[in-house]
């Protein structure tokens, strides 16, 4: 077998890279699993991945399909695959996307990864700038704080989702939010912080959308920790309140600019910490720049919120030390309404931190073979949960303190909906939202969806009635004698390794 001489690798692995991000087509094809799955139709895309609405049959559930293709074709793609199916195998949380299948099939360049997921009815995207009527207080601050109990979650374990933008916050028209694309997530804690994220280090770059990136990663600052998701979160929250991007760049050096422009110059402190000479020389050749005035960068005109501008303040600094964290954003005032009655939320770490860390430093051989060992298991994602519901049970209990009914927010939400575009612009990296609204029933008739229940979505405790919904799987096929069968579609472990 020929092999490709090192110095053309980096240019092959790009052309890879690019035709994964040009699948304009989900080609409905799950394999062995067509018995299992009948596809519906294409709901969104992104640069990483196609997502179909298709439907279980099994149980005759909708549910979201995200293919992933040619997923083992490049070191890039396959790090990106195994992050997220070892984020979603592990994470169980009323804010975060569900995983309930698992399955491959066998692709023109290697393997393809099928991720079955919750079908949600759009995103933040659409309900942001679907609707002429801007967002209540009262619905912002809801929005936010689901947002913040599952990064709360996520950062408790010292999981950083580092894409976080409003087309990866999937919303329901009760308004139950959860976040989505985990393609880009990494543990950050420090004690796995070594010598293995130098391959991340230098693709910083590439880390979060350009409007939604915090300055550690456009500056490539020495160090970056879940702090990125906090300015993100900051820049949401600008953005539904303002209806538009707040620091809307179309380059790094334009994002940074605007930045310098509207935030003023970084600190010396700032500067010093930033490893990239060409970035620093840009950052200076600015010259001393004063900041806005906030209330002139947030102008909400009459809706003036001052504990909101406070918030936005205190999230969007250069300085990520002095960034707020998870924990002090969820307990501001902004959102008291919320958080008054809320309980000390389980922040139990996974017993998997190890396997988040070790997807950093592995070899594209060995990530392939990790992606496979992942997938065969994925019949033990059931079980795994119980045991993480097992531990979660005895290190502490879930909010109770969002049980209150809304009906403003309801009401409000389904507005938002209702008038919601038709177009996919706002959907990245394959979400699991459905994103051709004009064509969705329940979005279209949001009054007979919100009927069933009599309140908007409560955020408390939902393990049992999420156990009795998550997908048991089950096994209607022989693995041995089909999935991993020479003669259909799927892949021996042997074949897919060498797939390359």
């Amino acid at each position: 077998m020929t092999t490709t001489t090192t110095t053309n690798q980096p240019a092959f692995n790009r052309i890879l890279d690019n035709l994964s991000r040009r699948q304009l087509k989900f080609d409905f094809d799950f394999g062995e699993y067509n018995n299992f799955y009948i596809p519906d139709r294409n709901i969104g895309q992104g640069a990483f991945g196609i997502v179909c609405e298709a439907t279980n049959t099994r149980n005759n559930d909708k549910v979201a399909i995200k293919k992933i293709g040619h997923a083992s074709a490049t070191p890039t793609l396959a790090r990106r695959t195994l992050r997220e199916i070892r984020c979603l195998r592990f994470i169980e949380h009323e804010n975060i996307v569900l995983l309930k299948d698992i399955f491959r099939t066998k692709g023109s360049l290697g393997v393809n990864v099928f991720l079955v997921m919750d079908l949600m009815e759009g995103s933040l995207h659409h309900v942001i700038h679907g609707s002429i009527e801007p967002l209540d207080w009262e619905l912002i601050s809801y929005f936010l704080f689901q947002l913040l109990k599952g990064l709360r979650f996520l950062h408790a374990a010292g999981i950083s989702h580092r894409d976080l933008k409003p087309s990866n916050l999937l919303v329901n028209s009760d308004c139950h939010l959860r976040i989505a694309d985990f393609g880009m997530a990494k543990l950050s804690l420090s004690e796995y912080y070594d010598d293995a994220d130098e391959y991340c280090f230098y693709m910083t770059q590439h880390v979060a959308t350009l409007p939604y990136r915090a300055p550690e990663l456009l500056f490539v600052c020495q160090e970056h920790s879940v702090a990125v998701d906090m300015w993100a979160v900051g820049c949401i929250l600008s953005e539904m309140i303002l209806r538009r991007e707040l620091f809307p760049g179309r380059s790094v050096s334009n994002q940074i600019k605007v930045l310098i422009t509207r935030l003023g110059s970084p600190s010396l402190n700032v500067i010093n910490d930033i490893k990239c000479e060409r970035t620093r020389r840009l950052i200076e050749s600015f010259g001393d720049v004063e900041a806005w005035n906030w209330n002139d960068i947030i102008t909400m005109g009459d809706r003036y919120n001052e504990q909101a501008l406070d918030l936005i303040q205190n999230l969007l600094t250069y300085d990520q030390e002095e960034r707020y964290n998870v924990f002090q954003a969820i307990e501001h005032e902004f959102l008291f309404q919320f958080n008054k009655n809320m309980e000390v939320e389980s922040t139990c770490p996974f017993k998997t931190k190890m396997d988040m860390a070790a997807v950093e430093s592995l070899t594209h051989q060995e990530l392939l073979e990790a992606i496979l060992n992942d997938i065969k298991s994925a019949d033990g994602i059931d079980n795994e949960r119980k045991q993480n519901e097992e531990l979660s049970d005895t290190c502490g209990s879930s909010d109770d303190g969002d049980h209150k009914t809304n009906s403003t927010i309801r009401s409000h939400s389904t507005d938002m909906f209702e008038g919601s575009p038709s177009d996919s612009s706002g959907v990245d990296e394959g979400s699991t939202t459905r994103t051709s609204l004009e064509s969705s029933s329940v979005l279209h008739s949001p009054s007979s969806s919100i009927s069933a229940s009599s309140s908007c979505h409560k955020c408390p405790n939902k393990k049992s009635s999420r156990r009795e919904k998550s997908e048991i799987r089950t096994k209607m096929i022989d693995e041995d004698d089909l999935l991993y069968n020479d003669e259909d579609k799927s892949l021996n472990s042997e074949e897919e390794i060498t797939a390359l």
